[in-house]
């Protein structure tokens, strides 16, 4: 069931990619997000950057992508060290949502996106909150959304096994 719940994270994270969507409303802190919870081999992190990346293929590059890049690095991390219940979840995204915030701002400020100053990187982030929005939005929905598909796998799994027997 696994790799089942992997195909509904890519298929879902490259559709949102690929359609248009309202700015930052995606599942792609979701899926960085739940690729840390749920799978724990070494190239789970392949699951949300390679997504990322092939879609960036078609949509286009931007300065500040090693930034967006680096903020999913630290959301797949934080999914390693949240426990699996909806409480986690919800505090996980909520901080993934805050953490890609600042990390990705920063760096529309430090690539030229407003003055180099304490007042400019203050105007970035207050420039930044209508996103911010969105970004918390999608994210604690798709969470939810992905939270309960996993465990409605998980439970039809338990169900299988259990016929089998």
């Amino acid at each position: 069931m696994k790799y089942l719940f992997c195909i509904v994270l890519i298929l879902v994270g490259v559709l949102f990619r690929m359609v248009p969507h309202a700015p930052n409303f995606t599942p792609m802190l979701t899926i960085a997000l739940m690729s840390g919870l749920y799978f724990k081999n070494k190239f789970s992190i392949l699951l949300p950057i390679g997504i990322m990346l092939i879609s960036d293929l078609f949509i286009g590059s931007h300065a500040i992508l090693p930034w967006i890049y680096f903020s999913f690095l630290i959301i797949y991390f934080l999914g390693r060290l949240i426990k699996d219940n909806s409480l986690h979840v919800l505090l996980g995204s909520i901080g993934g949502s805050i953490l890609f915030f600042i990390i990705s701002n920063f760096g529309v400020w430090i690539n030229g996106g407003y003055t180099y100053s304490i007042e400019g990187l203050i105007t970035c982030y207050m420039m930044a909150i209508p996103f911010f929005k969105n970004t918390l939005i999608s994210t604690v929905l798709f969470s939810g959304i992905f939270y309960s598909i996993h465990h409605l796998f998980r439970l039809l799994s338990f169900r299988y096994q259990e016929s089998q027997t």
